[in-house]
């Protein structure tokens, strides 16, 4: 099933700019073949009901400072986990939900991670598989005047980056994994609500269905849209997924804007770029009401725009989808 053209307003010229950049990087050689190589990875296969994440990964149950304005973010301190990792530029969060999908996929509920028993090195190697391995890059292999250095190299130094800001967020424990400065073998992955909301550190375990958890659609990791989904996008779906502190009407959920502010850590900026973006993407249905200009409706704060999740979109292979979809956003008039 092919992604609506008209899905939505028509891009500005400015956004025209940021798709066809995009769908640029997206169609260079060798990108889908690595989304494909990132799943192989899991060695495994995510549950039929998805990627499930406790609330706490997404909703932080203590809100940010009131005098915290939509026009910028809740200090990171003050964020859950997702909205905490993001950033505009590294693979953090990426590689966080990787990290978790592929223990949810050699595990069992209730289950403890144990990553050590694996055996990985970060860095990995030809038919030796590594962290590295489970993110994407646009990286290839160069060679400069300090020497070669391989696509693989460069992954591996993302992920040593990563580990960095998810120890710095309390997911992950670096203690006996400090092999030097290039060197984070043996790492212990944590509870994904983070040290602060737990109150010390837990090894992370499988979670157990149902219980304050709400999950992903399995297509998310299964057929690549954590690698091609900007981290606005991804923490704007867990918000939606999740929709604690939402109001529910039937399958759509709305959210309040103190609630996305205070309590999943996405201000409006992101927020209003990032629900445009996954509704021409098609993995977005959105009921939009007359609204100010944090999407409240005029007349009544319980009038929110309602947002659902297309999980047949998910279904679809990402880079393929998403290439077409911006393709078709790119065609219209404007």
């Amino acid at each position: 099933m092919a992604v609506a053209a008209n899905s939505g307003r028509a891009p500005t010229a400015k956004e025209r700019q940021v798709l066809e950049a995009r769908a640029a990087r997206l169609s260079r050689p060798g990108i889908a073949a690595q989304v494909r190589a990132a799943r192989d990875a899991l060695d495994g296969t995510v549950p039929s009901g998805g990627l499930v994440l406790r609330y706490g990964y997404a909703f932080r149950a203590k809100p940010a400072d009131a005098d915290s304005s939509d026009r910028k973010a809740p200090p990171r301190e003050q964020r859950p986990p997702a909205t905490r990792l993001g950033t505009s530029r590294g693979a953090a969060l990426r590689f966080h939900l990787m990290l978790l999908a592929r223990v949810q996929a050699n595990r069992k509920e209730g289950q403890p991670a144990r990553l050590h028993r694996w055996g990985f090195t970060v860095k990995g190697a030809a038919g030796e598989p590594g962290w590295a391995d489970l993110i994407v890059s646009e990286a290839i292999d160069t060679k400069g005047r300090d020497g070669y250095s391989t696509a693989r190299d460069k992954r591996a130094r993302s992920v040593w980056s990563a580990l960095e800001r998810l120890e710095e967020a309390g997911l992950v424990d670096r203690g006996s994994g400090h092999l030097g400065r290039n060197r984070v073998d043996d790492f212990v992955l944590l509870n994904e609500c983070g040290t602060e909301a737990v109150g010390e550190s837990e090894e992370y375990r499988v979670p157990v269905r149902g219980r304050d958890t709400f999950s992903l659609p399995s297509g998310f990791i299964e057929q690549g849209w954590v690698h091609v989904l900007e981290d606005s996008e991804i923490a704007l779906l867990l918000m939606i997924a999740c929709a604690k502190g939402a109001l529910i009407d039937g399958r759509y959920v709305a959210v309040p804007g103190d609630v996305r502010l205070q309590h999943y850590g996405i201000h409006r900026d992101p927020f209003s770029k990032a629900r445009k973006t996954l509704e021409w993407f098609g993995l977005l249905d959105v009921e939009e009401v007359g609204r100010h200009s944090d999407g409240r409706a005029e007349d009544s704060e319980l009038l929110l725009n309602r947002f659902r999740l297309m999980t047949e979109t998910f279904e679809r292979p990402a880079v393929e989808t998403m290439v077409d979809a911006m393709h078709a956003q790119l065609s219209r008039a404007w």
